[in-house]
């Protein structure tokens, strides 16, 4: 019968799906970051050959078709073909498979990534229409994890040297970097340099220490979430009337955050009050392998 497999590539990991011929989940593996904003090719081919043979092993079916969404460029697309018998390809949108992965078959509102970097998307009638954002850490990204990691290691920087009151986002720095003065963090920021995915990982040090009653780090990511929210709720307006309801799909790992979660929600209701939030379902691979399925169905 075949099987269709998905693979999804951020700056943080690469997922890779395998579904049988009904679109049942049969295998789930992952792999390193595959963003080319951050990693070089042989990285990515990397990552794409972690993730392929942890979820293939055991499958010897033929691949049918192919979904795919990586951030960035299409670099080792012919080796990707190639490697998996040249199968008809299909190239998901990252804000196709942001909704889908919600569990909505037929997108009509918004769709809000906020991972290592952050994209939204809007749809009428299961049309892309819009996007705005996905700029990258160095243009854009606001709300992403990346952003929000910035953020707490500029307050920790901040705090350090007494431009504002102690926080516990100082002893988050020197866990996460393994330093014990600041100032170190200028040479290894600017001599050694901190790949942009490893960087985003420490937002999840940010999450932790507002967890425990940090005010900084609750501060930094309320902000995050209302300002990811302002920007969504841009996209909303120029599809959606004020009274109209929509689903606002929220995916990325910032999300899995209650703080932020709900700073976005109540920013972004302020101006749609009947907008339906959900969160993932399914993993994003297991996404883009889904829309592939359908695409080949259709034929």
């Amino acid at each position: 019968m075949g099987v269709i497999v998905g693979i999804e590539g951020g700056g943080t990991k690469t997922g890779c799906a395998v579904l049988n011929a009904h679109g049942e989940l049969l295998a789930y593996a992952e792999g390193g970051p595959a963003n080319l904003n951050f990693v070089d090719e042989a990285t990515q081919r990397q990552s794409f050959e972690t993730a392929l043979m942890g979820a293939l092993q055991g499958i010897n079916e033929p691949i049918r078709a192919l979904g795919y969404c990586v951030a960035g460029t299409r670099a080792n697309w012919e080796w990707l073909l190639e490697r998996l018998g040249n199968p008809p390809a299909y190239a998901i949108e990252e804000s196709r498979m942001a909704m889908l992965s919600t569990g909505v078959e037929i997108a009509h509102g918004v769709s809000v990534v906020a991972g290592t970097g952050s994209l939204i998307g809007g749809f009428k009638d299961d049309e892309l229409v819009l996007q705005m954002g996905g700029w990258g850490a160095l243009l854009g990204d606001e709300g992403s994890a990346y952003d929000v990691a910035m953020r707490g290691i500029r307050a920790a920087v901040r705090a350090w040297d007494g431009r504002d009151p102690h926080n516990e986002l100082i002893e988050a720095v020197q866990q996460f970097f393994g330093v014990d003065n600041l100032a170190e963090l200028v040479p290894l920021f600017y001599q050694q340099g901190v790949p942009r995915h490893q960087v985003a990982a420490f937002a999840q040090s940010v999450v932790e220490t507002a967890c425990k009653g940090d005010p900084a780090a609750q501060t930094i990511l309320t902000q995050a979430g209302s300002e990811l929210a302002r920007d969504a709720q841009a996209c909303a307006a120029r599809l959606f009337a004020h009274q109209d309801a929509f689903t606002v799909a929220m995916t990325g790992g910032m999300f899995k955050s209650a703080l932020y979660r709900t700073a976005f929600e109540e920013t972004f209701a302020q101006i749609f009050p009947h907008a339906e939030f959900r969160m993932p379902v399914m993993e994003p691979a297991t996404a883009v392998a889904k829309a592939a399925w359908q695409r080949l169905r259709r034929g």
